[in-house]
């Protein structure tokens, strides 16, 4: 294990609060001996942090208010060549950090997919990787190449005799004993996945013949027990005064890990999706029912009440006047009815009203028991600047939970909350009714309904309650 000698000066370039929150508390496990800690959120202020001082490390996010991708990196590496730095991403820019190793990071970690181990490895691995490649720099180019390739399974490929060498990564990582290792292109081109094998045979070819300097690709590997192993691949070839390619140096990095998390998540989020679409189409055809039956059983009743006292009014002219007054009142309980419904079809004009009132109408117009007050908490004015889509999404959702809590909670008190804070939107609905063992009551299409819509935001929901006890459902949805 390597470790450090002296006490560290780390500089953390990262402009979320919460990643930087997290990242130091990873650092703080890992028990490594800090003397400074400097935090920048803009790139401007990191290249003024490192003309005061000196890190011994670097963390940075590629994603910045005033820079972003490769460029980041390209423009702090610029200023301080002499200091390590680890790349910072999320999974969405997986690609752009591999390409910061091809340039010259040391490492790079995936936001929420590292620990304090792996934090402490990387930071011992990379300053490392800077000293060793810093005296490669002073007295060998073929050593210099082959640091900025990184430490992984190193090749040499001597295009002059198709012979390759290998460190030991060949057996460290792919399980090949150093008797089964054959230093020829063939055996090496022979591991590759059969599917993979030409398409990565052309890549490098076309960069050694168009006079390119670099090459990477992505691949399956054959280890040692016959299982494809996933490589990020890179190399860099060496040529001659006269541009001639001589000499190919590069490095496999094992990346099958994060494959399969990519793979999963993927797989998490289809799945996600499919549930969101069963959960939307199992809404359309409760609100179809619902619908349908309020029409049949009660304006429809209405309606044909009103005709036949027309009907009757027709053809008796000594109760006329009276059956068309009653007719008339049938008729305005209809026009009333039909109103009602198509408020809770309609998406309120949040953007007239605001969402308070939107709410305080919804409620107002409710069937609820004269036992139940409903109280709403809505003065953060922050609120009212939510865009219109989000404000429907909590509109409904209230209404969603508020239709449960009359129809089932049996409660006399229920209140509303609303409120921002970090860059979230915070719904908390409370309840004193019977509530329910949140385990073994399966979710109606009510709670399934709020679940789609949060999940729809990127949001998360959190249900407390128990048997007698009430309920509090609790939503937070990213700004």
């Amino acid at each position: 294990m390597i470790t450090s000698t002296h006490p560290l000066n780390i500089l953390v370039v990262e402009d979320n609060p919460g990643d930087y929150f997290l990242f130091t508390e990873y650092l703080r496990l890992t028990n490594l001996p800090i003397r400074e800690l400097h935090h920048a959120e803009k790139l401007q202020e990191a290249l003024e942090i490192i003309q005061d001082h000196t890190p011994d490390l670097i963390f940075l996010d590629l994603t910045l208010p005033d820079s972003e991708g490769i460029q980041s990196f390209t423009r702090l590496n610029d200023q301080a060549p002499h200091i390590s730095i680890i790349v910072l991403s999320g999974l969405s820019d997986t690609q752009i950090a591999l390409n910061t190793i091809v340039t010259g990071a040391q490492d790079y970690l995936v936001k929420g997919e590292f620990d304090e181990k792996l934090l402490a490895k990387s930071i011992q691995y990379s300053i490392e990787r800077k000293k060793i490649l810093q005296k490669v720099v002073e007295n060998y180019e073929r050593y210099n190449t082959l640091i900025k390739a990184t430490n992984d399974t190193i090749w040499d490929w001597d295009l002059r005799t198709n012979e390759i060498l290998w460190n030991e990564g060949i057996t460290n990582i792919f399980g090949f004993k150093p008797i089964d290792v054959q230093n020829t292109i063939e055996w090496h081109n022979q591991k590759i996945h059969p599917d993979d094998r030409e398409r990565v045979m052309q890549k490098i070819d076309q960069c050694i013949h168009e006079g390119k300097d670099q090459w990477q690709e992505e691949y399956r590997y054959l280890s040692a027990t016959g299982t494809y192993r996933f490589v990020f691949d890179r190399g860099y070839i060496l040529r001659t005064d006269q541009h001639k390619p001589y000499r190919v140096i590069g490095a496999m990095m094992d990346i099958t890990e994060r494959k399969k998390m990519q793979e999963e998540l993927l797989r998490s989020q289809i799945e996600t999706q499919k549930l969101i679409t069963q959960i939307t189409i199992q809404t359309q055809e409760q609100e179809r029912r619902e619908i349908g039956r309020e029409l049949h059983d009660n304006i429809n009743q209405i309606l044909a009440t009103a005709k036949l006292c027309v009907d009757m009014a027709m053809n008796d002219e000594d109760v006329r006047k009276e059956l068309l007054y009653k007719s008339y009142d049938n008729i305005s309980k209809a026009i009333n009815e039909i109103r009602y419904l198509s408020k809770n079809l309609v998406p309120p004009s949040l953007g007239d009203i605001g969402l308070k009132e939107a709410l305080l109408e919804m409620i107002e117009n409710m069937t609820v028991s004269p036992d139940l007050n409903i109280r709403i908490k809505a003065n953060d004015q922050h609120i009212e600047t939510l865009s219109n889509n989000k404000k429907l999404i909590l509109y409904r959702i209230v209404q969603e939970q508020m239709n449960n809590i009359v129809k089932h909670a049996r409660a006399t008190q229920a209140d509303i909350e609303l409120k921002t804070s970090r860059k979230k939107a915070h719904l908390i609905i409370k309840d004193n009714g019977i509530g329910f063992d949140p385990k073994q009551k399966a979710k109606g299409i009510g709670l399934n309904n709020i679940v789609s819509r949060v999940e729809m935001q990127n949001g998360n929901m959190e249900i407390i309650s128990s048997n007698g006890h009430g309920c509090v459902l609790k939503v937070d949805i990213p700004l």
